[in-house]
């Protein structure tokens, strides 16, 4: 009788296959997970840039009067020492932009269906 070691086709065959199972199972959980990570941090990029205008308006009576990408039109706020820095991109890679004018603004995450808006301390549906 051979002693034989490894294991046989059908046997490898088994292993991959719960291996795909379990996979298919917790890859959907990772994506989940990851996409909250991801909208937790445009919460956060708000409501800290949020802060920061607040403060300015209570100063000049206004908000920046300006259009565009978040991070160069809210420049002066990292000049002024209201906030010690504005995100460029968003989590997922693009621009927030940003319109503001005098007593109103809205910060907008482009990245997202629908896009998450965000005006003078409340999101908007």
């Amino acid at each position: 009788m051979k002693n034989e070691s490894g294991l046989s086709l059908i046997e490898l065959f088994v292993i991959i296959l719960i291996l795909a199972i379990l996979a298919s199972i917790f890859i959907p959980f990772y994506f989940e997970i990851l996409e909250r990570k991801r909208m937790t941090k445009v919460r956060e990029d708000f409501e800290n840039i949020d802060r920061a205008l607040e403060l300015y308006f209570k100063t000049y009576k206004t908000y920046p009067v300006k259009d565009g990408e978040m991070h160069i039109c809210l420049q002066e706020l990292i000049n002024e020492n209201y906030i010690g820095s504005i995100p460029e991109k968003d989590p997922w890679g693009k621009p927030y932009l940003y319109s503001g004018k005098e007593k109103v603004y809205i910060f907008t995450c482009i990245s997202t269906e629908p896009n998450i808006r965000y005006s003078n301390g409340k999101y908007i549906p």
